[in-house]
């Protein structure tokens, strides 16, 4: 029931390849959502709006480009001024008479249902250097014979190729980045684990949202910062019910608690018992 977008069946389109400047009305309402049965790609050379691709959403970032495969729903919502140019081909396309061994199945932000990424957010010179491509496969196109079709295959295979080496550029970085915040999460938990018990507070201290924050946690972790606070809370409890002479009571205050019932409730929910039965088992 969703509708999907064909290339044109008139005569004169003897070929599945277009380009389209962005700042051009289309023959159909990119505002609802659709998808399409070949593969189509925005470059946004300025940024504005929202663009909704399967489940996620991603905004328009100046110097980006975004990658719709065959059978996703998407939806463009982007600003007025917002402008840069669209690729439209199909896989028969792409493939006839090409002389590589690399299958369009093999870039990540065309096959986003795995781990890939749609977006892929660019330096001016990276996104300038893509647009030109873009630009010379709109112009070969006004050719529309063998030798130019050949080209434009030419010129869109070194694009998609130049697409990948930017985005594992990128990811390599962000790599690094979330690398270095978890670091820092885990000095941040060590000094704070007793007054600060929720995750908020670890993610406002270090400038990020709690959503990434938890997504570099479970790429270095596998788990939550919110279990992350929750094992080092329990760790120092079991410390201390093992190794020192304080009471419960004091143990549960020096922990962060208020009240000494809820902590025992802490430990019962985690440990399977009361601390005082922790503490008499284990001795």
């Amino acid at each position: 029931m969703i509708p999907i977008h064909d290339f044109s069946k008139d005569a004169r389109e003897s070929v599945s390849f277009r380009y389209i400047p962005l700042n051009k009305r289309s023959d159909y309402d990119i505002t609802e959502s659709h998808r399409h049965n070949y593969y189509e790609i925005f470059l946004f050379a300025k940024g504005g709006g929202l663009h909704e691709i399967d489940f996620g959403a991603h905004h328009i970032s100046d110097s980006s480009v975004h990658f719709v495969s065959p059978g996703q729903v998407h939806k463009v919502q982007r600003e007025p001024d917002s402008f840069g140019s669209i690729l439209l081909f199909s896989r028969d396309f792409y493939h006839f008479g090409a002389r590589t061994d690399l299958s369009l199945f093999e870039y990540p932000f065309l096959n986003t249902h795995g781990q890939g990424m749609p977006v892929v957010n660019l330096a001016e010179d990276q996104f300038g250097e893509l647009l030109n491509l873009s630009r010379a496969m709109g112009d070969e196109k006004t050719a529309n014979d063998a030798i130019g079709r050949e080209v434009i295959r030419t010129y869109l295979h070194i694009f998609l190729l130049k697409c990948k080496q930017y985005a594992e550029q990128a990811t390599a970085i962000g790599k690094e980045e979330s690398k270095q915040d978890f670091h820092k999460l885990k000095r941040l938990l060590e000094a704070r684990y007793r007054e600060q018990h929720l995750p908020s507070y670890y993610a406002d201290e270090l400038a990020l949202s709690s959503k990434k924050l938890n997504e570099i946690c479970k790429a270095h972790t596998g788990s939550t910062v919110n279990n992350m606070i929750k094992d080092r809370i329990i760790l120092e409890a079991k410390r201390l019910l093992l190794h020192s002479e304080h009471s419960i009571k004091e143990i549960s205050y020096f922990l962060g608690f208020d009240d000494p019932a809820y902590f025992n409730r802490f430990i019962r929910k985690n440990l399977g018992m009361s601390a005082g039965q922790f503490r008499k088992e284990e001795d």
